[in-house]
């Protein structure tokens, strides 16, 4: 980062918060008295963080590598900011480890620290969505002769919510989660069409290599993606980044990942709609009366069971 602003210093406290699940014991140490003490931290030398981490200077450095800094002094500067920004607000900014569940909380604890993880995610996703990404996503898939979505795991909730979505605006969209089927349909992709990635870490190949066939088929290709520099974000033409911390104990789970995807789905959908405009309500309104009839046909063979 050659400018720093306080654009720059949220997004490196969101970026933490997302990114502190996967690094190493000590680097995470570290970045826990970072998101505590953002102001304090950027007061204080190299040696001086890795004495109160309980690590060593090397393990700092290669700490801001991996959060995507070039070194500790731009760490440093973007803290001023970011403590500045939480002083002038007179609050603290909020951080993941609020949340984290231990192995032995109660259930009230466990209640608590999933609604906080997830109204995080949502708003480090407000905070850090890119607008302009989400308007070229919607022109892109607005006017596509189809659209394919790719999501394997916890992501495929996120595909198929989506795809049911899209469905109802009147688009052509098929919801893929065998890799298989997917390279199969990417490879008959043409241009204007749009192939959709979904992963919370843009580095599963069964996303990767189906979008990487659309894009080589000339199709608009998409990304709903957790890390923004991940191999799926650096090989598509949109992405739109999600934000959301995992658990430590329970990330295999995918549970604040999955929200912040479905909010950024969400505003895509949305968008859409306010996009097509007439042609959206005439979609809805078709979805609905077919909908209809076909619960009015249940009901009626409901109600000759119970004769």
């Amino acid at each position: 980062m050659s400018v720093t602003t306080e654009s720059d210093a949220e997004t490196l406290i969101v970026r933490l918060r997302g990114l502190l699940p996967t690094l190493a014991e000590s680097e995470r140490a570290v970045g826990r008295l970072v998101l505590d003490q953002p102001a304090e931290i950027a007061r204080v030398g190299i040696s001086e963080l890795a004495r109160r981490a309980g690590t060593s200077a090397t393990t700092v450095t290669r700490f801001c590598r991996s959060i995507g800094l070039n070194g500790y002094q731009e760490l440093r500067l973007l803290l001023a900011v970011a403590g500045y920004k939480q002083e002038a607000a007179g609050r603290q900014l909020p951080i993941g480890a609020e949340a984290e569940i231990a192995a032995d909380d109660p259930l009230p604890a466990i209640s608590r620290k999933i609604a906080l993880a997830s109204q995080q995610a949502i708003q480090d996703t407000f905070e850090t969505f890119d607008l302009s990404a989400l308007a070229r996503a919607v022109e892109s898939i607005s006017g596509a002769r189809k659209v394919d979505i790719y999501g394997v795991g916890a992501s495929d909730v996120v595909v198929h919510d989506l795809h049911h979505k899209l469905s109802h605006l009147g688009l052509v969209t098929v919801a893929y989660s065998d890799v298989h089927l997917s390279l199969g349909s990417a490879a008959h992709l043409k241009p204007g069409d749009v192939a959709i990635g979904v992963s919370h870490s843009g580095q599963t190949h069964e996303v990767l290599d189906p979008m990487r066939v659309a894009g080589e088929r000339g199709a608009t290709t998409i990304a709903v993606t957790n890390y923004p520099h991940s191999s799926l974000a650096e090989q598509v033409d949109v992405v739109l980044a999600s934000a959301g911390q995992e658990d430590v104990l329970f990330r295999t789970g995918a549970t604040v990942s999955r929200i912040a995807q479905l909010y950024v789905t969400d505003c895509l959908f949305v968008a859409l709609a306010q996009y097509r405009g007439e042609e959206a309500w005439a979609a809805f309104e078709q979805a609905q009366q077919a909908i209809s009839t076909r619960t009015g046909v249940d009901r009626a063979r409901s109600g000759r069971r119970t004769h």
